[in-house]
């Protein structure tokens, strides 16, 4: 169940790896809590008709779309991380078509099975790497 939770946790985490699971299930989680969000919205707007109230909404929107993106982001460099590639190459997905086509690629296939240079494996569940252990008993 951590997998719900764990790209909460680190929604502004740009280093290590994301399974797909997690991956996707966070997107969802996104798209969920943006529905919501606008659905909140419209309630209190159409409720209150109050300028003050609007713009108060208008602000709290503008930053859970901030929020959504650098979430998103994070996510996302760490899925291409998982297939052991930089995660500059996550800035590919932002060109139509071809960009499109490589993200999903990215983020429908497993990534490198064990350890590689972003991480443990978090299939595996969250280990420590190798080094760090090492360094508890030097």
């Amino acid at each position: 169940m951590h997998w719900v939770f764990r790209p909460w946790r680190q929604s502004f985490n740009f280093s290590g790896r994301a399974t797909r699971r997690e991956y996707w299930l966070f997107q969802v989680q996104l798209v969920a809590a943006y529905i919501a969000l606008m659905f909140l919205t419209g309630m209190l707007i159409e409720l209150f008709h109050s300028i003050v109230i609007n713009g108060a909404m208008a602000v709290v929107l503008v930053l859970f779309m901030a929020f959504i993106l650098v979430a998103s982001m994070s996510a996302g460099v760490r899925r291409v991380h998982d297939h052991d590639k930089t995660g500059w190459l996550f800035l590919l997905s932002f060109i139509p078509l071809a960009g499109w086509i490589f993200f999903l690629i990215m983020t429908l296939t497993p990534g490198t099975a064990g350890e590689n240079s972003y991480g443990y494996d978090p299939r595996e569940g969250d280990q420590p790497s190798a080094d760090e252990v090492a360094a508890v008993f030097s």
